[in-house]
């Protein structure tokens, strides 16, 4: 096994190994991770191929600082990232890979490495080797977070619960309209002020940042906007990062139309969308924060409401010296 760190110049076999990946998504994809200005991380992507030179591997990651020790981290650009890999790889192989990015970690002088998992239901073919060869090699799961999906393809109506169909019946009574918009400066205003209002915080991307990104990627991030009469009142940016999930990645409501329940609306509408475009899943994202140690209930009982359950989002890492 050869492991290099990324050049520019192999960019283009990246991005064609990552779209014919069993296990990847545009999070991975360079196009997204270099949107980032070049100094907010410190790029130490991996690439890792076999004697006769061909690409089995890729690791999407950065060197951080914890106190005085270098560690080789998952990509903190993206949610996830973990070990991509190709469907020729097999567990003989994967335990090989594994063993030879901690070796070429240790003698680039990491002291840990950190790797953050693609979830499950990204796969588009099982990559439970790359676990296996993980553990083998004696790395432990560091933390564990629980996001809440929806299988799309099995849904029936029957699997939400009486509140949230009867929320949804008062939307319509009411009646609010979804529909996909274009108009994120108008949502960027509610996400912004939800935000600062129920967590004192601020969107993970500036205005700026998600309209390259929606240049980047346009048939990827879509907004999907709930309206009262003509004014966008809450909504949802997703992104498609693979064929088989819809990613939630932002939520958010005016807080002054709640008791008509568009996001009810919303997510009852957006499941059906999937379901017509062939989607496997709906994922919502985690309700998790710290790392997994504080559960939001809140966000888990609204999600469960619509049959929503759980999918682990999983950190293993590992001590090298």
């Amino acid at each position: 096994m050869r492991v290099k760190i990324l050049e520019e110049a192999d960019v283009p076999l990246w991005e064609n190994f990552v779209k014919s990946s069993r296990n990847g998504t545009f999070m991975q994809h360079r196009e997204f991770l270099n949107y980032h200005p070049k100094d907010r991380f410190k790029d130490c992507s991996l690439m890792v191929f076999n004697k006769k030179a061909k690409l089995l591997a890729v690791l999407p990651a950065a060197e951080k600082m914890v106190g005085k020790k270098k560690e080789l981290c998952s990509h903190p650009g993206a949610s996830h990232g973990g070990i991509i890999i190709s469907h020729g790889v097999k567990t003989e192989c994967m335990l090989e890979i594994v063993a030879a990015i901690k070796e070429f970690a240790k003698l680039k002088g990491f002291n840990a490495i950190e790797l953050k998992l693609v979830p499950r239901i990204y796969y588009k073919w099982p990559c439970d080797e790359i676990d296996f060869a993980l553990r083998y090699h004696g790395f432990k799961i560091q933390h564990t977070e629980l996001a809440t999906a929806v299988p799309l393809q099995e849904y029936h109506a029957n699997k939400a619960s009486s509140s949230v169909l009867r929320n949804v019946k008062k939307a319509l009574k009411n009646n609010l309209v979804v529909k996909e918009s274009d108009d994120f400066s108008s949502y960027w205003s509610v996400l912004t002020e939800n935000l600062k209002t129920r967590h004192c915080a601020k969107p993970t991307h500036t205005y700026a940042e998600m309209m390259k990104l929606c240049e980047l990627f346009k048939d990827k991030i879509k907004l999907f906007g709930v309206y009262s009469e003509d004014q966008l009142i809450a909504g949802t940016v997703v992104f498609i990062l693979n064929e088989r999930v819809i990613n939630c990645f932002y939520i958010a409501q005016n807080d002054d139309y709640q008791s008509l329940r568009p996001l009810n609306l919303l997510f009852n509408w957006l499941i059906k969308w999937g379901i017509k475009h062939n989607f496997a899943y709906l994922d919502w994202g985690i309700s998790t924060e710290n790392k997994g140690r504080t559960v939001n209930s809140g966000l888990f009982n609204f999600k469960e409401g619509f049959g929503g359950r759980g999918v682990l989002r999983e950190t293993y890492a590992i001590n090298l010296k």
